[in-house]
């Protein structure tokens, strides 16, 4: 498979370019111009799909929890634009980044439950074949 996403874009960018392409295969069903899912074999390659997608995940978000740390660590992490630094809101702010962290630690864990479900789910899909009668073109489903 092609990279069809530019070089050179930030990892929030590419997260958003992956939130669209998930919303289009979502909504690939709903549009005559796209086959969306014509065989039960489809069904098991898309599970099998996001079970990789969402077991990279956790790798995601680690990246994240370590930056946040590091930023931290650096002295990087502080009022946001406009607040009193002097009115604990530089302690907020801590918290506020330790508490992010937790929640991205947690989310990591949720996702890895995520992808070994759906590839329990490919595994139980993967000997499904196609239920139309042979010579005749299935239609997709909508």
């Amino acid at each position: 498979m092609s990279n069809p996403v530019p070089p050179g874009l930030s990892i929030a960018e590419l997260t958003a370019e992956a939130a669209e392409l998930m919303r289009s295969a979502a909504l690939s069903t709903s549009r005559s111009s796209h086959p969306g899912l014509v065989h039960p074999s489809d069904a098991a390659e898309t599970a099998a799909a996001l079970a990789g997608l969402t077991a990279r995940l956790p790798e995601l978000l680690d990246v994240l929890a370590g930056f946040l740390s590091s930023e931290q660590a650096a002295g990087r992490i502080g009022p946001g634009p406009g607040e009193d630094p002097g009115a604990g809101s530089g302690y907020d702010a801590l918290r506020s980044a330790r508490d992010a962290r937790e929640q991205l630690y947690e989310a990591g864990r949720t996702a890895a439950l995520l992808a070994e479900s759906l590839a329990s789910a490919a595994v139980v899909l993967a000997p499904l074949g196609s239920a139309h009668p042979a010579g005749r073109p299935a239609e997709p489903h909508v």
